[in-house]
């Protein structure tokens, strides 16, 4: 085992420039051939063909050689995907990613939210629309802020020459035959909305079927690097560090121990939580706690039960429940029965 010192990711920190658009390491080998489709819900196979035929569309005004068969042409620049966390959304964006040319990009929405203020929104489009395919994991439509911003970045990408792939997490609790945001996007964007093919998808969360706890993690050993928080110490951390460099100091651990957790004091810091777990789970990053005397729906209750982060509170108790698997075993702590 190798010790990191938080003085450490302080200093890979402040070395980084500029935002860490990169695809999550958890799926650098998703393949729409490792996606297991779920024969109860159809629509996954559907989703899969749609997005392939816009991976494998020419570019406008592309030349082809005279033999070759052309494929059709698309009557749409972008595929949205809305459904329940767990089901293989993030899997099928990287799936796409690997098939496309360079230059491409991949970010979450919230990534994109924190670059915008620190890059200025004119670097940001000109960035987004000189893309070949530009890739956005889960967008969230309930903010004002993030609707102006999304349909910002859409025009500017609409302009130029990108193909362009999303994901919506929809609260399962509430989705109306499986479209929980679709008709938020149609109805937010307004005639952008018609250049994308909406799709609601259902599916079963994979981490409470159980597979979760079969999945194979990598074998570190002695090389495995390791930082340990103290829970005020990681909370003083996450306030003081951009969301835009999360990746940057990730990318310098394996594992993050902690030495217990304890309830979110308010919405502000609750969020700054689901957004660490968000990375830590893309960037396949081992957590584990060494006291855990709470269940997460209490850990996270100042999410819980307002209606403005449901979709916060059900995507972060669904990681969690992934990566605390171990500790919440050995602990007889179960989360929340909702699906995540």
């Amino acid at each position: 085992m190798i010790l990191v010192t938080i003085e450490r990711l302080n200093e890979r920190v402040r070395a980084t420039r500029g935002p860490q658009f990169r695809l999550p390491r958890r799926f650098e080998v998703a393949s729409f051939a490792n996606f297991v489709i779920d024969p109860a819900f159809p629509e996954q196979r559907d989703a899969i063909s749609r997005i392939r035929q816009l991976i494998e569309a020419p570019e406008p005004g592309a030349s082809r050689l005279p033999w070759r068969k052309k494929p059709p042409a698309l009557d749409y620049r972008g595929v949205y995907l809305d459904g329940p966390p767990g089901i293989g959304k993030t899997h099928l964006l990287a799936a796409a990613f690997h098939l496309a040319d360079e230059p491409k990009l991949f970010a979450t929405f919230d990534e994109f939210s924190a670059a915008a203020g620190t890059l200025g929104m004119d670097r940001l489009r000109q960035l987004l629309g000189s893309q070949r395919l530009v890739c956005i994991d889960e967008v969230d439509l309930r903010d004002p802020g993030n609707i102006m911003l999304l349909t910002s970045l859409v025009r500017a990408m609409l302009a130029g020459r990108p193909r362009i792939l999303a994901t919506a997490n929809a609260d399962p609790t509430v989705m109306d035959a499986g479209h929980g945001f679709a008709g938020a996007f149609q109805r937010e964007l307004g005639e952008i909305a018609t250049a994308f093919e909406v799709l609601g998808i259902g599916g079963v969360d994979w981490r409470e079927s159980g597979a979760a706890a079969e999945r194979h993690l990598p074998v570190r050993g002695d090389d495995e690097r390791v930082v340990r928080f103290r829970v005020d110490e990681l909370r003083r951390f996450l306030a003081a560090t951009h969301p835009m460099y999360d990746a940057a100091w990730l990318d310098e651990v394996d594992r993050i121990q902690l030495d217990r957790l304890e309830p979110m004091g308010d919405t502000d810091e609750a969020l700054r939580f689901v957004r660490f777990i968000d990375r830590v789970y893309d960037r396949d990053v081992a957590l584990g706690v060494e006291r855990l005397s709470l269940s997460i729906d209490d850990l996270l209750r100042a999410l819980r039960d307002d209606a403005r982060f449901r979709l916060h509170f059900v995507r972060c108790r669904s990681r969690l429940s992934e990566l605390l698997a171990a500790d919440l075993a050995a602990t007889e702590h179960v989360p929340g029965t909702a699906a995540g």
